[in-house]
């Protein structure tokens, strides 16, 4: 059986590889505090921590777990499409979400009044198709190429993540490489970041006119009204990661 990329650069099978922050989640508890919902007030704040000195720390938090993160990715927000508009957090109670399997996405819908139902992303398209789930969400780029948009027609813009994906490297191939290299691959790293920031947001532009076109209405949601709904989820991380409370202040505080 084929390892997992991470599994294969924890041992050195393959150097470098790219994959969701909320997967690296089991590997080291910094990673966790990116999954909170609303966690940013705009852009300009999302990318100044995390190409900042918060998200270097997050980057160096799992190099005694076998990788170091050299660069963080756009990986955009996480929003809900179903069948019906979700204006407000009242038109999620009673529905079935699909989820990550994650505790913190399980936290956030629970919030929010809909029943959370954790699935293999490659199951999902049979869920929604079959009414095993009601919904669920994701960012614009995958619900385009997942063609989950053909069996639910409505993507309401809640935005209620914005988790971003790690260009990471293992610790053991980072290790035999000289200063020198150190040096040259992060800085590729950065111009990576900034290279990718660009497709990203043109590739979100056409995914948008596409989805349009195959009959997918968007929605403005109340977004007020889900921060206030997954105010508890805060509360809960803090008691349950008091060692990272001092992080979320930091970030609140990044300007």
């Amino acid at each position: 059986m084929r390892q997992p990329p991470c599994q294969m650069v924890q041992n050195g099978t393959i150097a470098f590889t790219k994959v969701g922050a909320s997967l690296l989640e089991q590997f080291s508890d910094s990673y966790k505090i990116l999954s909170l919902p609303y966690l940013y007030r705009d852009l300009d704040q999302y990318y100044n921590v995390l190409n900042g000195p918060i998200g270097a720390e997050i980057l160096e938090s799992s190099r005694d777990k076998g990788f170091i993160g050299l660069a963080f990715l756009d990986a955009g927000s996480r929003s809900f499409y179903t069948n019906k508009l979700i204006k407000t957090p009242n038109d999620l109670k009673g529905m079935k979400i699909r989820v990550q399997n994650s505790p913190l996405s399980i936290d956030i819908v629970k919030a929010l009044g809909a029943t959370p139902v954790p699935l293999p992303y490659g199951e999902l398209y049979s869920a929604l198709q079959q009414g095993v789930v009601d919904g669920a969400e994701n960012n614009i780029p995958s619900y385009l190429s997942s063609r989950h948009f053909e069996v639910k027609k409505v993507y309401s813009y809640d935005r209620h993540t914005m988790v971003p994906d790690v260009l990471v490297v293992s610790t053991s191939v980072w290790d035999s490489f000289s200063e020198e290299d150190k040096q040259k691959l992060r800085k590729i790293a950065a111009k990576t970041v900034g290279y990718h920031k660009k497709n990203w947001n043109e590739y979100v532009t056409k995914a948008k006119v596409k989805l349009v076109d195959q009959g997918v209405v968007f929605v403005d949601s109340d977004v007020h009204a889900f921060q206030a709904a997954v105010a508890p989820v805060y509360d809960k991380f803090k008691a349950e990661y008091p060692n990272f409370v001092a992080m979320l202040t930091d970030i609140q505080n990044t300007k």
